[in-house]
């Protein structure tokens, strides 16, 4: 049984990661949610660049690309 000044071990599953809570979180906790907002921020980085070359390639293939160019060169002019 647990003594009033022992400690039991969790599963780091079953902490709450929750940095603004009243206790002091631990370096496990704050590295793991850094992590997931780390990834989180790399999938939709990733995301992003797969639609912008995406949609230059379509706007190249469709012949916009090209009005738009001599578009701006008119401007330009």
């Amino acid at each position: 049984m647990k003594q009033s000044g022992e400690q039991v071990r969790e599963v780091g599953s079953t902490r709450q990661a929750s940095i603004g809570s009243n206790e002091e979180a631990s370096i496990g906790d704050v590295l793991r949610k850094a992590r997931k907002e780390l990834m989180t921020k790399r999938i939709l980085i990733a995301i992003v660049v797969i639609l912008l070359f995406t949609i230059c390639v379509f706007f190249a293939l469709n012949g916009t690309f090209d009005r738009f160019v001599d578009y701006l060169i008119g401007l330009a002019e």
